[in-house]
Parts: C-alpha cells; structure tokens; sequence
C-alpha cells in the first residue's frame, strides 16, 4: 500500500519540476535573443557522434528544431534540403530534434534521404535554452556565434537564403 503512495509522490516531484522548467522557458528569462551570443551545446547525433557548435564556429549555422511528428517541420524538410544542397561549403545546417528516440530519428532521416547532420535533444534541454515555444523554430547564428535571427513556423528556401545573408553579413 505504500508503494503507490510513493510512486505518486515521485509522479507529483517530477510534475513541479517539469512544470518549473516549462515555466522559466515559457517566461524567455535567460533566453537569447537576436544580436546575443547563441547558447553553446554538444549533442549526440543518432549514430552516436557528438557535435558541438563551438566547433563550428568560423561559419554560420542554421539550427533547426524539429520533430518527426510535426507537419510543419515535414513540410520544411524539402526546402531545407534545397538550401542545403545549394549552400554546401557556405553553411552548417544542424537539425535538433527534439525530444525523440534515435531509432525513429533515424529511420526518418534515412527514408528521407536528407544529408545535413541531425542532433537528439532527448530531454529538450537545448531547445529550453533556445527558448523554443513550438517547431519548427529555426535559429541563424553567424560565423562568430551571434544569432542573427530567429523564425518560428516553416521556412522557404528564399527566407533561408535572406537570413544566410544577414547572417553572413553580422559575422
């Protein structure tokens, strides 16, 4: 009979934690902004490798946020593709899916066929410090690591291509 108490305690723990954490990102503290040094992160991508962005540094990244679930990001996918392909050498494309198993991840990448490095934000760590409210969110950061724009919904390749040139612009 105790251990049900227990375990419901625990539930209830970890609710206020989880909502605690949702909350601070929810309210931006701490979150960066267009113009600020873009949070450094190291993350795994499904193959076990381990990327960091203070890595790439000396080129600008496009960090996108996204789930395999997430319509919008589907539809996304082609167009980051595209700008990928054209902009080889100019640009780093990171994909940080958030919050799925490696398994599913990768057997949409592969079915895909897409060729930029995808990352696992398994516990959505790195999308808190982004403050991501919703996918897919893209982040521009320049070759010096500033971000230089922020974009929440699907992008086009012509939006893609005009934040690469801010971006390589500011950096």
């Amino acid at each position: 009979m105790k251990r049900p108490a227990a375990i419901a305690f625990w539930l209830l723990a970890l609710l206020g934690v989880f909502l605690s954490a949702a909350t601070g990102a929810a309210s931006g503290a701490g979150a960066p902004g267009v113009g600020l040094t873009a949070p450094v992160f190291t993350l795994a991508t499904a193959g076990g490798r381990m990327v960091s962005l203070a890595g790439l540094r000396g080129k600008p990244v496009l960090i996108n946020f996204w789930a395999t679930w997430c319509p919008d990001c589907r539809l996304e996918m082609p167009e980051i593709a595209r700008f990928q392909q054209i902009e080889a050498g100019r640009v780093t494309v990171l994909g940080v899916d958030e919050r799925e198993p490696a398994a599913i991840v990768q057997d949409f990448v592969r079915r895909g066929g897409f060729g930029w490095t995808f990352l696992l934000d398994g516990q959505g760590v790195v999308g808190m410090a982004y403050d991501v409210q919703a996918l897919p969110t893209s982040v521009f950061v320049d070759a010096s690591g500033v971000i230089r724009q922020k974009y929440v919904g699907p992008m086009t390749l012509g939006q893609m291509k005009a934040f690469l040139r801010e971006a390589q612009a500011g950096g």
